[in-house]
């Protein structure tokens, strides 16, 4: 093989890598992250799940005691990783935003606080509606240990929280539609390897931990 055909070779080799991405991995966010992101993602389409048969009334009540608990455990657990993710982007340096352009970008950031807040304030008033409400039913975690309530029983409070926990729940549909959208676009029209970046696999190097 002459040397010409050899460097045509290895450069041939050279592009089908970085086309492929295994020789430019993209700036992947940390893995911690990412398993974070698409563990929250599982438990929230469950809770949306479970929303609709555990109030279905045609239901003995003991399916629907065990289908709120369920609820309430999951969504304690989402909260727990939520405030994992915060502390997480306190610690780790992200990486390089995958939007050009300033209202892009502006646009991302504030799509994704609208969904961090959804996401606090779900578990927050979930909790607060079962301890506020006439009704006292105490909740535990996967079965495992009662978790105190903060408040005790208040019609107001709770008429309060359950509007506002309804008013969470469709902020995050909504804006899960728009997360998911957005999301569509950098994949089927941009083919920028956005979702490559919440995936796991080999990163850019990259400092670890921010300045």
């Amino acid at each position: 093989m002459s040397p010409e055909a050899l460097s045509g070779e290895v450069a041939a080799g050279s592009r089908q890598e970085n086309a492929s991405g295994e020789a430019n991995p993209p700036a992947r966010w940390h893995p911690a992250l990412v398993a974070l992101h698409w563990l929250t993602l599982i438990l929230i389409a469950a809770q949306f799940l479970i929303a609709s048969p555990m109030q279905d009334e045609t239901r003995n009540l003991v399916e629907r005691f065990e289908l709120y608990q369920l609820h309430k455990s999951i969504g304690l657990t989402v909260a727990g990783f939520v405030v994992a993710r915060l502390l997480l982007r306190l610690l780790v340096k992200p990486p390089p935003s995958a939007n050009d352009g300033r209202l892009l970008r502006f646009a991302s950031d504030a799509v994704h606080a609208g969904l961090y807040l959804c996401v606090v304030a779900l578990p927050v008033t979930g909790l607060l509606l079962a301890a506020s409400s006439p009704i006292q039913i105490p909740t535990l975690y996967f079965g495992l240990f009662q978790v105190p309530h903060p408040i005790g029983p208040d019609k107001a409070t709770y008429e309060l929280m359950l509007r506002l926990h309804d008013f969470a729940g469709n902020a995050l549909l909504a804006l899960g539609a728009v997360h998911f959208a957005a999301a569509a676009v950098h994949v089927v029209f941009w083919r920028d390897n956005l979702l490559r970046r919440m995936w796991f696999g080999s990163r850019k190097a990259q400092p670890s931990l921010r300045a």
